[in-house]
């Protein structure tokens, strides 16, 4: 039984929107996705040790001021526009890159009571309301788009802008917006409490230039993480997250006790 149900059936009332149903992430791993927030709770599947009660992930954003950039280049959107985007300095294809976001330039936006990632050089380059594109052409621009995407995809009034511009256009697209729009017909709010997990870690799994695989890491305040599995691609020259096959965010969802083997991202 998820936390919610046991605490309404205690006649309580529920600590955190995180424990809102929301639809499977994959077979054989049973996962309610956060009303106000892209990462999973998991109720079943593998665990790493196991915290039953794990809140999901937070996030939730304002725009910011994107970084500028020196030229632009188009690609065809998927309503038949062409959203251009500045050319961006990090151009450094080697894996490697990710264990260090410094020289990118790393910063924080708020989004809603949370904070997002985003660098002068690897972007977001382009924000508008919710919708935060315009990534890298490497590892670092990746792990940033599938920082913000799967957190945005979920939370603030945009999140359908979200969707329909930076989730890979498959199948599972569709699937998941339905998922997301049924978590949110529950909602008072658009975004999380501000006791919502953190972004804490991340380890690069695979990458090439048309997709990249990264494990990201989410700690609560009571130091329990959750990890998951999350694939970006590049489709219409920019990253866009692609959801698992039945619309979930990940097929791989784990909890832990700490961020051990995962590289820590600054302190925002």
């Amino acid at each position: 039984m998820s936390a919610d149900r046991q605490t309404a059936a205690s006649g309580q009332e529920p600590q955190n929107p995180y424990t809102k149903p929301g639809f499977i992430a994959s077979a054989g791993v049973i996962a309610l996705i956060v009303a106000l927030i892209p990462v999973l709770i998991l109720t079943g599947g593998k665990d790493d040790p196991a915290d039953e009660n794990a809140p999901a992930v937070a996030g939730s954003a304002e725009a910011a001021t994107p970084p500028a950039g020196n030229t632009a280049s188009s690609s065809p959107g998927r309503e038949g526009t062409k959203p251009s985007c500045p050319a961006l300095k990090d151009t450094t294809t080697d894996t490697a890159s990710v264990a260090d976001l410094a020289p990118i330039g790393l910063t924080w936006n708020r989004f809603g009571p949370v904070n997002l990632p985003a660098s002068r050089d690897a972007g977001p380059a382009v924000i508008k309301g919710g919708v935060a594109r315009c990534y890298a052409h490497t590892p670092r621009g990746a792990l940033l788009a599938l920082a913000n995407i799967s957190v945005r995809s979920s939370n603030g009034p945009d999140w359908r802008k979200v969707v329909d511009q930076q989730v890979y256009p498959d199948e599972a697209q569709e699937a998941f917006e339905q998922g997301v729009a049924a978590s949110h017909s529950d909602e008072n709010s658009d975004y999380p409490s501000a006791s919502s997990p953190r972004l804490a870690g991340y380890k690069m799994v695979s990458y090439t230039p048309d997709t990249a695989v990264l494990d990201l890491a989410f700690e609560d305040p009571s130091g329990t993480v959750l990890t998951m599995l999350l694939t970006a691609r590049w489709h219409e020259g920019d990253w866009k997250q692609q959801m698992s096959p039945e619309g979930g965010q990940s097929e791989s969802v784990s909890k832990r006790f700490n961020t051990d083997g995962y590289t820590l991202f600054p302190a925002g």
